[in-house]
């Protein structure tokens, strides 16, 4: 081998390890920043349980980090078994509030239902699926990643959306299975804390609120109605003679006539108002945005309803036996602008129903 050769086979393989380094370190920087923007994520979640800002660090980060041009997260709707869009970038406001999916139904309720990612590289082809009529993303590319619990039970999906046809690279998948691992960790811890709060605010027997929820609703309730003028009532609901009926029919059906009628206030009651278990066979109802005249109304409406009810006996499906309620109002700013003054106003006028003769709406004091 002469000089020359043996410089050009050198250079050759000079080129080549160069080449491979240049691979090698590609790789690397891509997964440095990978690992960067996981960090973030999980830094960034951690910092709250609250649901909204979750969502919020979460858009902002994937719009920073993952350019990708429209993409929303899905949670499963317990109550209605839906899927509902919870956060949203590049998506009308019209079709967030109206989206919905049912898991098996369209690519979202698809990814529920299989528990695994779906990707489309060309929506196109995809006869089954309109994102939405106006929408460009009708075309190109669709990949769809289930959010799981610790155990496995299932969240709601990320969408990922992209307006090219093979929108999305293999390390793009993988990157994305690794931020939504991420955001289901967050979104079941904030879930859980959310849960938690929520019975802590809540009655064992009746599942209504609490006295204490109550009484920090009620103050924010008042403070609101001062500083925008508003008006509010509140209701003071008692069981009449309920002593009586646990002697006749024993304890554990009190406990279920108490869970009934919980069930027919909130039935009969606004999602606005916030209606509670003030202790024993005593109930508590706030009405915001209603006057003296309008609760009268709605005290009427519950008393009538509580009257027609059959409360039926745990052992057989005759009644258990007949409840009526005498329920005080009061309301702000008619009666007083103290949110303490408003409960005793409304316990007074209860008591003076009472002594009218019970199964009664009272709104005055005793003279």
């Amino acid at each position: 081998m002469t000089e020359e050769e043996r410089l050009k086979k050198e250079l050759n393989r000079l080129i080549e390890e160069n080449l491979r380094l240049d691979e090698a370190n590609q790789r690397l920087n891509e997964r440095l920043i990978e690992l960067y923007i996981l960090y973030q994520l999980t830094h960034q979640l951690s910092l709250s349980l609250n649901l909204n800002e979750i969502f919020e660090r979460t858009m902002a980060l994937i719009q920073e980090m993952l350019h990708i041009e429209q993409y929303s997260i899905m949670l499963l709707n317990e109550e209605s078994g839906a899927l509902e869009i919870r956060a949203s970038r590049g998506l009308p406001e019209e079709v967030m509030i109206k989206c919905r999916a049912m898991p098996g139904y369209g690519l979202s309720g698809k990814v529920t239902e299989q528990v695994k990612p779906i990707l489309i590289e060309d929506l196109s082809k995809n006869k089954n699926f309109i994102y939405y009529p106006e929408s460009k993303f009708n075309k190109g590319s669709y990949l769809g990643i289930p959010l799981l619990a610790k155990d496995g039970k299932v969240l709601g999906v990320v969408n990922f959306h992209s307006s090219e046809t093979n929108g999305f690279a293999e390390r793009d998948i993988k990157l994305f299975q690794a931020v939504s691992e991420q955001v289901s960790i967050s979104l079941d811890n904030a879930l859980t804390y959310q849960r938690t709060q929520e019975l802590s605010n809540r009655d064992e027997l009746t599942k209504l609120y609490n006295r204490r929820y109550f009484f920090e609703r009620l103050e924010k309730e008042v403070e609101r109605a001062k500083r925008y003028q508003r008006r509010l009532s509140l209701l003071m609901i008692d069981i009449d003679h309920f002593k009586n009926y646990n002697d006749s029919f024993g304890h554990l059906q009190g406990d279920i006539a108490l869970r009934e009628l919980a069930k027919v206030l909130e039935k009969n009651l606004r999602k606005v108002d916030v209606v509670a278990r003030y202790g024993g066979e005593e109930f508590l109802a706030l009405l915001p945005e209603t006057d003296k005249r309008s609760a009268q109304r709605v005290a009427e409406k519950l008393r009538s309803a509580v009257e027609k009810h059959h409360f039926l006996n745990k052992n057989s499906d005759a009644k258990a036996g007949k409840i009526t309620v005498t329920i005080g109002i009061s309301s702000f700013p008619d009666d007083t602008r103290d949110a303490f003054e408003l409960l005793d106003h409304s316990d007074k006028a209860m008591y003076f129903g009472k002594a009218q003769g019970r199964n009664r709406v009272c709104a005055q004091l005793p003279s």
